[in-house]
This record gives structure tokens, sequence and C-alpha cells, in this order.
């Protein structure tokens, strides 16, 4: 699958290599405006816990079938078996994945062979698979369970596993609203592993009840009084929020990010929604 070919006409991040996220349901109607999607963009299929694994690799499939690159979340405690994470991967890569997210994955307790996101990324099989990019999470605002020092060290051996078996890493980190705070981890990861690509995470144009709710699901709490501190400005709590302020923010401390930096979306309120908040905000600003 070829990487994405875009004509950018600056260096902000926003005209560059966006990706999102789509539930492998929603691959039937994912029927994106090239001129903000082109082909060979990347689409994150998330691994639902208690959904069919088939449902991942059939979206895949499709994507790829559409010309995009499918970037597959393989998240270690959904996997009952090691036979199950292997016929997982050897499904894909028969289809022709390349890419995939590594992830610990929930719950927190499990019964199978993988806690770990490094737990998948040394089993026997991955060196042998299609998988030639492993994106590893990324927390700017940290882990509510996870110390600072502990985060970077596990990311050190992720990266390090992924050099040692020839895959190339990148990191994608979780949502956030507090633009100077991702800068700074995106600056941060820069001066670690000045030559892995970072993928900021960005929530996607939809409701600001819908905001705080995933926010408060997936732990960004952090930058929530940002969010609310922003939402005073919109006229009802029922308005969409775009993140045109985060993404400005962004940008504004990362001026010479070196074409190191990308932007990734989950759009909660849809992705037509989102990409065509990217479309119009290309021509706006």
């Amino acid at each position: 699958m070829p990487e994405t070919s875009l004509s950018v006409l600056s260096d902000r991040m926003i005209d560059g290599d966006i990706s999102l996220e789509l539930p492998p349901g929603s691959t039937d109607k994912f029927r994106p405006d090239t001129k903000v999607l082109p082909q060979g963009a990347k689409v994150f299929l998330p691994h639902l816990e208690g959904k069919p694994p088939e449902r991942q690799i059939t979206a895949a499939k499709t994507l790829i079938e559409m010309g995009y690159t499918p970037v597959v979340h393989l998240g270690a405690r959904h996997f009952e078996t090691e036979a199950d994470f292997t016929r997982h991967l050897d499904a894909h890569s028969v289809n022709g994945v390349t890419h995939a997210l590594f992830l610990g994955g929930n719950p927190n307790r499990y019964t199978g062979p993988f806690g770990q996101a490094l737990d998948l990324l040394h089993h026997p099989s991955l060196p042998d698979s299609g998988i030639r990019t492993a994106f590893l999470g990324g927390y700017p605002e940290g882990h509510p369970d996870i110390s600072e020092n502990a985060l970077d060290t596990a990311l050190d051996a992720k990266i390090a596993r992924c050099r040692d078996i020839a895959i190339t890493p990148g990191i994608v980190t979780q949502f956030a609203f507090d633009g100077e705070t991702m800068a700074r981890f995106a600056q941060k990861m820069q001066a670690r592993h000045p030559d892995v690509r970072v993928r900021l995470g960005l929530a996607g144009v939809t409701s600001l009840s819908r905001l705080i709710r995933y926010a408060i699901m997936c732990g960004v709490g952090p930058s929530l009084s940002v969010l609310r501190k922003s939402s005073g400005k919109m006229l009802g709590v029922l308005a969409d929020k775009d993140p045109s302020d985060v993404t400005d923010t962004i940008e504004r401390c990362m001026p010479g990010h070196g074409g190191q930096v990308d932007l990734h979306f989950f759009p909660f309120g849809g992705w037509k929604k989102t990409l065509d908040w990217v479309g119009s905000y290309r021509k706006l600003s």
C-alpha cells in the first residue's frame, strides 16, 4: 500500500498526512472526499472487546480495496489464546495489511496469555507477518495508573523491539483538548526518538456533551478544564465543537516540527462531519 501522496501548500499539520479512526462496522458506508482524505491515507480500525474479530479483518480488506491503508488495532488482552492472535495476524497478512497499532487493551483483568502491547511485539509470529509499521500508544496527559517514568521506559522498550525485528515504529496519542500539553509531548518524543513520527490525537467534530462523556470514559480528565473554558464561547452545549482551537495552539507551539508530527482524528460525531470540517478549515485558515 503506497503512502499518502499530498500536494502540500504549507507546512501546517492540518494540510499534511492526517489519519482517522473508523469503527469496523462503518466501512460499508465510508466514501470520503479524496481531496480531503486521499487514497493511501491511514484509517485506524479499533479492536472492539466482545465483537467478532472477523469484522475487523473484513473492514481492513475493504479499505485496501478502496485504496486506503488500514491500521488495525491489536489489543493484547482481547486475545484468549496465542493461537487466536496468530490466526488474526495471519488473516490480516494474507489480505495485505501492513500497519497495526499495538495496545494493552481492556479489561484490566484478563485471562489470556498477553497483558501488554510489548507481549505482542515479542511474539514469534510477528516478524514473519505482513506488519511492517507498528504504531504505539502515547499519553500527552499521562496515564491514571502508570507513572510518567514507567510510560517512557515501556515506550523505549517497544521502539527498541520494533527496530530489532525490522518494523518501523510510530506513535499515536490518546486525544486531548490542551494543545500546549500535546505540543510538549510531541517535542519530548522528538528529543527522545527523533526518527519516530508522532500522530497527535484530536477529537473530531461532535457535541460538547458527547466529548465530555468520551473524555471521562477514556481518562483524559486533565484537559477537560480547557474544553470547558473554550466551550464558553459556544452558543450552547448542543452546538458541535470542532478542534480548531487545539490545532491552532499546537501549530503555534510547534512552528518547526520538521514534518515529523501529524494529526489523527477520533471522529466521535461521525467521520463525514470531521472530514467536512477538515476541508473547510484548510480553505479558511
